[in-house]
């Protein structure tokens, strides 16, 4: 994954490729433990540090000017790694006051009740502002909060996004990309949504975990069966302190002879995290 550091310190989806957000934190997170990439790591959080919006967000890449999910990534990277308290601060804020598609007409709301099987009043975390909330980004919000000082406004949000997280819990358990619920008929869970869910909930309320979630990230990662999937979930099973070797033997035997995964740093990363165990 070194090698495959660009010039300009950050991180693409494949090597020689344009550096992002997402990337460049992920590896950031992965080096943190190994003091021999410690001016490799050094690069990447300057990249990081370099990459911040004035309204205190990031966006996908230094081209893009609009702050967004990407934030988050940001913020925990610069956290766990230390050294951009200032910075670090302007995120949370932009993470505690980010704007998100919400439904304030009480009969529009018992309607999503009835239909969707959601509490409509409770605030997740959107991709982009403005929109509406989904899964991932409101994990990957709330394991950036859980990073930072606990300030009663952000504990006062991861609560309430916890309460989200839950509510959206699907029937069987774990987590599909939204709502529980479509056309009246029950959602299937979904690999990444719900290694993501987990990992959140680990860290912020792990009396939540139910059986059936762990049961449902297992299935979800055997039918996926891809670099990604199993690397996810098999950090999110190790963070709570449960494993899967078959799982660890598969994302072993997908390493390309690059000595990565999917030619992609992000992927390596990931998988870099899920055999150390932890974020």
């Amino acid at each position: 994954m070194q090698a495959a550091q660009n010039p300009d310190g950050g991180w693409g989806y494949g090597a020689g490729q344009a550096s992002v957000t997402e990337a460049t934190a992920a590896a950031a997170l992965a080096l943190r433990e190994e003091p021999a990439a410690a001016d490799t790591l050094e690069r990447g959080l300057n990249w990081l540090r370099g990459g911040q919006h004035p309204d205190g967000g990031w966006g996908f890449g230094r081209e893009d000017d609009q702050s967004g999910w990407q934030t988050a990534w940001a913020v925990l990277a610069l956290t766990r790694c230390g050294g951009a308290d200032d910075l670090c601060g302007r995120g949370v804020t932009w993470l505690l006051e980010v704007k998100t598609l919400r439904f304030t007409d009480d009969k529009l709301q018992r309607e999503m009740q009835q239909k969707l099987a959601i509490d409509p009043t409770l605030r997740g975390w959107p991709w982009l502002p403005g929109e509406a909330t989904w899964i991932e980004p409101t994990a990957l919000a709330l394991l950036a909060l859980a990073a930072t000082p606990r300030t009663p406004a952000v504990q006062a949000r991861l609560d309430e996004a916890v309460r989200y997280v839950e509510d959206r819990r699907c029937r069987g358990g774990g987590w599909n990309f939204g709502n529980p619920v479509m056309l009246g008929g029950n959602l299937p869970p979904r690999a990444h949504p719900t290694a993501w869910a987990l990992l959140a909930l680990a860290q912020l309320a792990p009396a939540a975990v139910r059986p059936e979630d762990i049961a449902a990230l297992r299935a979800e990662m055997g039918r996926d069966g891809g670099a990604s999937a199993l690397a996810w979930g098999l950090l999110a099973l190790r963070t709570l302190g449960q494993d899967d070797a078959g799982a660890a033997t598969r994302l072993i035997a997908l390493q390309g002879p690059d000595g990565g995964w999917n030619a992609n740093p992000y992927h390596t990363a990931v998988v870099q995290m899920a055999m150390r165990g932890h974020l």
